[in-house]
């Protein structure tokens, strides 16, 4: 059984309310999950929170998982990082974001400790990979919003852009990660 299997038959037992799938679903999936949040929070109170409301809608809504729309994993980090670009667009947390700085934006998991890199897996080489092969622009304005958080108002407004600039990049630059990741 693959590691995606065993998600998705985790996934499984998990609508059927079974509890032990939902503790070995934890086991396998948690520090991938806090590694999302806490890149996106930068405060582990919050990613904690962020944490158990993230396996209470797992738990609730593991029978809406569609193995046809994605990954396991990929549909868990959706619902965590949602939680936290919510907890992030709350005025307290949102008033720190705009004072930092972005001058040397580095690549998901660059520079970071080796604790931290142990737990991250092959296909995260490969989304590094094919973000290196985009315009600076795109890559850009892809990491400020999907690992930042940013919206793209928020983007167009800190990279003093247009509206419609900034999306298009996004939009561009996505289909360009499909195509590489494809």
């Amino acid at each position: 059984m693959t590691g995606q299997d065993s998600l998705e038959t985790l996934l499984r037992r998990c609508a059927r309310g079974d509890r032990q799938a939902l503790e070995a679903l934890y086991r396998a999936t948690s520090p991938k999950l806090y590694a999302v949040a806490l890149a996106l929070l930068k405060r582990e109170d919050l990613v904690e929170d962020v944490l158990q409301y993230g396996y209470m809608k797992i738990w609730a809504r593991a029978g809406s998982y569609n193995p046809g729309k994605g990954a396991p994993m990929t549909w868990m980090i959706s619902i965590v990082r949602n939680r936290a670009l919510d907890l992030l667009r709350s005025v307290p947390l949102h008033m720190e974001r705009h004072s930092q700085s972005y001058d040397d934006l580095e690549l998901p998991s660059a520079g970071q400790e080796a604790a931290m890199l142990a737990r991250i897996d092959v296909s995260a080489k490969v989304v590094r990979d094919c973000l290196e092969q985009l315009k600076e622009t795109q890559r850009r304005c892809i990491l400020l919003a999907y690992y930042y958080g940013h919206t793209h108002d928020e983007l167009a407004h800190l990279l003093k852009r247009p509206l419609g600039t900034v999306k298009a990049w996004i939009r561009r630059g996505m289909e360009r990660l499909r195509e590489c990741l494809d």
